[in-house]
């Protein structure tokens, strides 16, 4: 009896020393996916002629409990730990991207994913934080030993990824990859030189992309050109949005979003907003905003440089993920297939989301040593 009270005490007082405002944060996202995948359900399941009305609602909450554990299990990882999980994730998540491009099921014309049946599973989505950490690894690194070639091997890493989710072809991921990573060379002090040749390099990268991926060509062309069949969804999420108004039409009252494809996955926030009005949008946004606030503000507190650099990539990663899909829906970007982290249905967007938390909350919590100034700890 008495190891196991000392177990319990020593995991309780693990669980006081997390972020208490990003425990709070996730926990409402992890709600209003459920919540406004019981929205988006009945118009999706009768599109697809499903019975069950609210059968993508009773998933993403088996998802959520799921995504729950994974970022609770993460959570109570150490900073070497995060460092050793990250690694070997992306280490089997990597090829397994490629693999899926060879023998994955064809759905709209990508190969991203692996069908077993009952469920599917999207390597990419774990790669994502996994890479994170690796290049926060490589990166801190180089920040600590000048001479460590962290640069290049972040950027060779970037390359492979790259690679393989192009050959699915998932352009939007890769994208987001590139963008994050290009956050955390910033954060970690690189030269101006980097800089402008990766922004060379990014604009040469759009460039071919266009020209030799027809798919991205015509999502393009549809967004310059909003009046053709092209941008059908985008133009049916505006009216959703439109639609909703202030306070919106009411729970389950939405009407446009039964004439939108992938309502409850790509454009989830145009059925929020059809159905909860502007304001629970807005209260949306500024929830994402008050984690990267929250987020960022603790990890530039943090001592070592690659918890600096990992804290901060996860919550870039995140944040940058919502944006492009609230973009998206708003038609300030081409349609790109974005999920929005938690609120989006998907087992392996769920888990993803959940696993880059976990490891930011395992990053970021208290414990001697880990931030600057001890006093910066309070809340």
């Amino acid at each position: 009896m008495n190891a196991v009270a000392e177990r319990f005490g020593a995991a309780l007082d693990r669980v006081r020393s997390y972020d208490r405002p990003l425990l709070i944060i996730a926990a409402i996202l992890f709600a209003l996916g459920v919540l406004f995948s019981m929205a988006a359900s009945p118009a999706a399941t009768a599109r697809i002629r499903i019975e069950e009305a609210f059968y993508f609602a009773a998933r993403q909450a088996a998802y959520a409990a799921l995504g729950v554990v994974v970022m609770l299990g993460a959570a109570a990882l150490d900073p070497r730990q995060v460092r050793r999980v990250g690694t070997i994730l992306a280490a089997i998540c990597l090829p397994l991207c490629g693999l899926a491009a060879l023998i994955g099921p064809e759905v709209k014309g990508a190969q991203r994913w692996f069908d077993f049946g009952a469920f599917s599973f999207q390597p990419s989505e774990i790669l994502k934080p996994a890479l994170i950490v690796v290049w926060a690894w490589m990166l801190g690194e180089s920040m600590k030993q000048r001479q460590f070639p962290g640069h290049a091997i972040a950027i060779g890493v970037f390359a492979l990824a790259a690679a393989a989710l192009l050959s699915q072809p998932d352009v939007g991921q890769t994208a987001l990859l590139a963008l994050c990573l290009g956050a955390l060379l910033f954060l970690s002090g690189v030269a101006l030189r980097w800089v402008l040749g990766a922004g060379v390099l990014g604009a040469f990268g759009a460039w071919a992309i266009y020209s030799f991926y027809p798919h991205a060509r015509e999502r393009v062309d549809a967004w310059l050109n909003p009046e053709g069949d092209a941008a059908y969804q985008v133009n049916r999420a505006l009216d959703a949005i439109a639609a909703g108004g202030v306070f919106g039409r009411g729970p389950g009252e939405g009407v446009i979003k039964r004439s939108l494809p992938d309502a409850h996955a790509d454009f989830v926030f145009a059925v929020a907003a059809e159905e909860f009005g502007l304001l629970a949008s807005i209260g949306l946004i500024v929830l994402f905003g008050a984690l990267a606030f929250r987020g960022l503000s603790r990890a530039s507190r943090l001592n070592a440089p690659f918890e600096q650099l990992a804290a901060a990539g996860l919550i870039v990663l995140l944040v940058t993920q919502a944006a492009i899909h609230v973009a998206v829906n708003l038609s300030l970007l081409p349609a790109k297939g974005m999920t929005l982290p938690f609120i989006s249905f998907g087992g392996s967007s769920m888990i993803g989301s959940a696993l880059a938390l976990g490891f930011c909350l395992a990053l970021l919590r208290d414990r001697p040593g880990a931030y600057v100034f001890a006093g910066r700890m309070t809340r």
